[in-house]
């Protein structure tokens, strides 16, 4: 059966519900902890969220008849708020400290690399030949997991501010969102010249 326009439009706008729905959940808490400076944050965070769903609207009138490459890349815009949302906190915890600098510098570097090697993660998710990789990367969400717990465990364990493990774990999901959403932003043409190389 056919799906009308109006039809696609509208299946369209209930992924973007919930995708804002998921972005602003993620950031007011982004904008709230570390406290202080909640309204700048807020400011800060809401302008990051409008040029996301600009992008996405733009996207939806360009592929709306499209479904498959607007679903991929809503997809990709929906996971890369998430996890910019997901780093905010921990970076702004350790602003003044002598590691702000450096993390900051990796925290832009991976999210550099992370478009860079977007091709190469593809492959992971649609070649045969790289199905030994495919099968870590749940192991390395879990790996992820394990140490984000344990994380929580130490830093709480040495008086550190109480929110201090559950940023940095949510900075090891926010990357791991973002390396998992890069390859949604891949066309399909390449995709299907990746499940040959």
């Amino acid at each position: 059966m056919a799906f009308t326009e109006l039809d696609k439009k509208q299946v369209a706008e209930k992924r973007l519900k919930f995708t804002v729905f998921l972005h602003i959940f993620m950031l007011l808490g982004a904008s709230a902890y570390p406290e202080g400076s909640f309204f700048t944050w807020l400011f800060i965070n809401l302008a990051i969220e409008c040029v996301i769903v600009f992008r996405i609207l733009s996207l939806w009138k360009q592929y709306k008849f499209d479904t498959k490459r607007y679903y991929s890349l809503q997809v990709y815009w929906m996971l890369t708020g998430f996890a910019i949302y997901s780093v905010i906190p921990f970076v702004k915890m350790v602003y003044g400290n002598t590691i702000f600098w450096p993390l900051l510098i990796l925290t832009i570097g991976m999210f550099i690399a992370a478009h860079l090697l977007k091709e190469r993660i593809g492959a992971i998710f649609v070649n045969p030949g790289k199905l030994h990789l495919l099968v870590l990367w749940p192991k390395l969400l879990a790996v992820i997991v394990i140490i984000g717990i344990v994380t929580m465990a130490v830093l709480r364990a040495h008086s550190y501010h109480s929110n201090v493990g559950l940023f940095a774990f949510l900075y090891l999901i926010g990357m791991f969102a973002l390396y998992t959403a890069v390859p949604f932003s891949l066309t399909e043409e390449r995709i299907e010249k990746l499940k040959l190389t």
